[in-house]
């Protein structure tokens, strides 16, 4: 692996990502304040919905075909779409720490 295409990796893989987290982080803070405190719950969902947007469409389930029902599983898929794309943020933000050292080893030898 060439010096650019470690640097690369090491841009896409490990800035990005703690780049889009803190950004979402700076968005969402402020929308999770509830009596002067942070609600880590909602900003964990609020954050990582777009880490699972695409994912929250799979979890549709059929219902009995009134307005009610319909926006309430509207709604539980943006909530169960958010805390899997939180698990997908966390899991891309330990890669982001993984590829530090990674970097440094593959710049260092080759």
């Amino acid at each position: 692996m060439t010096r650019s295409e470690a640097v690369k990796s090491f841009n896409i893989k490990s800035v990005l990502p703690v780049v889009a987290t803190l950004l979402l982080y700076c968005i969402f803070k402020s929308a999770c304040m509830k009596g002067g405190e942070l609600d880590y719950v909602w900003l964990w969902i609020l954050c990582g919905l777009p880490f699972g947007l695409h994912r929250m469409y799979l979890w549709i389930v059929p219902g009995d075909g009134s307005l009610g029902g319909g926006i309430t599983l509207f709604a539980l898929n943006f909530i169960l779409g958010g805390v899997i794309g939180g698990f997908v943020l966390a899991w891309r933000l330990i890669v982001a720490v993984w590829y530090v050292p990674l970097t440094v080893y593959r710049l260092i030898v080759g």
